[in-house]
C-alpha cells in the first residue's frame, strides 16, 4: 500500500477510477515477478491487462489469458529490446510463464507490427493453445480463421465476432470477445467503410464492454476519428487502451485528454512502459 501511495503521489494512475485503483491495491500489482499463474490472477468478475508494445496487450481473466497483436520488432516507432529475462512484467512473453493456462491467442492482420510467427512457438510449451486469425491464411493446423464479413465463432468458453475491413491491401478483423463473464473490444488497425453500421451490428451482441483497445486518432474529420466518436458513443466502455504508438507517447496521451472531455466517465489508461500492468475490477451495471 506504501508504494501505491506514492505512485498515486507521481500522478502514475492519475484518471483511474475508484474501482481500479482498489483492485490495484488488493492485487499486489508491486508483488516480485513469481510465477503467473499465481501472482497475476485477476479479482474476481475482473482481469488483468499487460501492454506488451505497439498493439499488444495480454488481459488475463478468471479462465483465460488472451493475447492480442503480439511481436518482437517494435512498440511504435521505438525498436523493443529483448530482456535478460522476458517475462510480461517486461512486456514480452516467456511461454514457460504462461505454460499452466488456457491461452487464446488473436492476430488482427498480417503486417508485421501486429503478427509474429514467434507466438506458433508457444504451443510447445503451453498445452491448451488456441490461435485465432483475422484473414484467411494456411498458417498452421491450430489456428481458426476469419475471413469475414461480420464473422461469428462460439465454443463451450467463448464467443467471438468480427468486424472486418481492408487496410492498407491487406484484409483485417476487430474483435469482440465474449470471455468468462466480460467482454473485450480489440480493434486491429480495422477502419470499416461505415463503422457507424459495423458498430450497430455489434451492438446486437451487448451495450457494455470491459476492456476496449483502440486506435487514438483525434483529428477532426479523420475516419479514425469518427470512428471512434461512434464507439464510445454506442457502447458503454468500463476501461479504454490506447494502441499503435510507443509507450507514454503524446498521441496516447492527447487521445486520453480529447475523448475523456467529450465523453465524461469515459475511463482512458495509458501504458507509460512496456509491461505495465493494470487490473480491471467491473463494477456493477
Amino acid at each position: 500500500m506504501r508504494a501505491l501511495s506514492s505512485m498515486l503521489r507521481r500522478g502514475f494512475f492519475l484518471g483511474f477510477p475508484a474501482a481500479f485503483v482498489a483492485a490495484l491495491a488488493f492485487s499486489g500489482v508491486d508483488a516480485g515477478n513469481l510465477a503467473l499463474s499465481q501472482s497475476a490472477a485477476p479479482p474476481a468478475g475482473g482481469a488483468t491487462v499487460w501492454y506488451l508494445g505497439h498493439c499488444g496487450y495480454a488481459v488475463r481473466t478468471p479462465g483465460h489469458l488472451l493475447i492480442f497483436d503480439y511481436q518482437e520488432r517494435s512498440d511504435g516507432r521505438a525498436r523493443k529490446q529483448r530482456p535478460e529475462k522476458p517475462s510480461f512484467d517486461s512486456g514480452w512473453i516467456d511461454p514457460a510463464e504462461i505454460r499452466d493456462l488456457k491461452v487464446r491467442v488473436f492476430v488482427s492482420h498480417s503486417h508485421e507490427d501486429h503478427f509474429d510467427p514467434v507466438i506458433f512457438s508457444w504451443k510447445k510449451a503451453v498445452p491448451d493453445t488456441a490461435y485465432f486469425i483475422g484473414w484467411k491464411a494456411d498458417l498452421d493446423p491450430a489456428c481458426t480463421y476469419f475471413p469475414g464479413p461480420r464473422t461469428a465463432f462460439k465454443s463451450a468458453d467463448l464467443e467471438i465476432d468480427t468486424i472486418n475491413s481492408h487496410h492498407s491491401g491487406v484484409p483485417e478483423s476487430a474483435w469482440l470477445v465474449k470471455v468468462d463473464g466480460l467482454v473485450i473490444y480489440h480493434n486491429g488497425d480495422c477502419q470499416p467503410d461505415d463503422p457507424v453500421s459495423e458498430h450497430a451490428h455489434l451492438k446486437t451482441r451487448t451495450d457494455r464492454i470491459d476492456l476496449a483497445f483502440v486506435f487514438p486518432v483525434i483529428e477532426e474529420g479523420a475516419k479514425y476519428t469518427i470512428q471512434k466518436r461512434d464507439f464510445f458513443t454506442k457502447f458503454k466502455v468500463g476501461a479504454a487502451f490506447p494502441m499503435h504508438a510507443t509507450a507514454g507517447d503524446a498521441m496516447y496521451l492527447n487521445f486520453q485528454k480529447d475523448m475523456q472531455a467529450r465523453f465524461p466517465g469515459l475511463a482512458i489508461h495509458v501504458p507509460m512502459k512496456m509491461g505495465q500492468k493494470f487490473v480491471y475490477l467491473r463494477s456493477r451495471p
